[in-house]
């Protein structure tokens, strides 16, 4: 197989396509940033359709915006207010998932993001922040520091099934969301 390459106007769909065939409808990019997820068991069928349907009625019912920019970036651009509320899903700083395990995601990118929370805060914006505190026996000492300002509600979530390849399942992972409010 050689290496292709798609118009800009077809990546998208093309993107689509690998995660519905992919297995268990995953991402995963290798070093070079090439999509390298094995074929899974699933397909496009009916219900896959339904739920693209309603997706996209729902995509043009609302004034919606996609962007790529750094978060910092899109961040300092908004001007958000008193009414706003933002929810936030980072990658987790002590973790590997399939959108960080290249350097996607560093200490400093961490700093970054609670910081402008507390700014945030100091403005009387609500936000959510997900995160996890501990992961395989590993500690976020600079997240566990940070939340000490902020109200920590502890998830509790089995994702057991989500990686069949763990070599540590039994182990601790403290999932939470932060709120300020």
């Amino acid at each position: 197989m050689g290496n292709h390459k798609f118009s800009r106007d077809h990546e998208s769909l093309i993107f689509y396509i690998l995660i519905i065939y992919g297995f268990n409808n995953q991402i995963r990019f290798n070093s070079k940033g090439e999509f390298n997820m094995p074929t899974g068991k699933r397909d496009f069928n009916q219900k896959m359709l339904i739920k693209l349907e309603k997706f996209m009625k729902a995509l043009k019912q609302r004034e919606i915006t996609f962007t790529s920019l750094d978060f910092r970036e899109f961040l300092n651009q908004q001007h958000f207010n008193e009414c706003d509320f933002i929810y936030l899903d980072p990658p987790y700083l002590i973790s590997t998932a399939t959108y960080n395990e290249n350097g996607g995601w560093s200490e400093t990118d961490e700093k970054d993001l609670l910081s402008y929370l507390d700014q945030l805060n100091a403005k009387g914006i609500k936000f959510a922040l997900s995160n996890i505190l501990v992961h395989k026996g590993i500690e976020n000492k600079l997240l566990k520091k940070w939340v000490e300002n902020y109200n920590v509600h502890i998830l509790n979530f089995n994702y057991n099934n989500s990686n069949y390849q763990s070599k540590a399942k039994n182990a601790k992972t403290i999932e939470v969301l932060i709120t300020n409010y």
